[in-house]
Parts: C-alpha cells; structure tokens; sequence
C-alpha cells in the first residue's frame, strides 16, 4: 500500500521528525530554519526530515 505524503504546512508532518521540539512544537534543524521559505513554497516536501524510528514499522528494539 502507498505511503501518505503530508504537506510540510500540515500540523502532523513535522512530529515524526528527530528533529521535532516537542517543548516548542517548532523545527531544531539549523538547515530547516534557514530554508523554510523553500521547505514550504518552493520544494513542498521537507529534505531535512529524519524520520524517528518506531515500533510500528516492525524494527526489533530487543537487539536480536
């Protein structure tokens, strides 16, 4: 099944990111910040996202 690609303006894009401040809901990446303009208007997709790693993608976190 395809995987559902939000809008980098969507409230949900940002929050699976490594690089989410949950304590400001903003972005902590330097590049991010110096490229929003284009993250948003130009690209419509976020090139500094680093997705974290979850249960719910079958990765094993026991080690085996």
């Amino acid at each position: 099944m395809a995987e559902i690609i939000l809008h980098p303006c969507h409230p949900d894009y940002c929050k699976e990111c490594i690089f989410y401040g949950s304590s400001n809901g903003g972005c902590q990446s330097e590049d991010y910040i110096q490229n929003s303009y284009k993250v948003n208007c130009v690209w419509h997709y976020c090139k500094y996202k680093r997705k974290r790693n979850t249960e719910s993608e079958g990765i094993d976190h026991v080690g085996n």
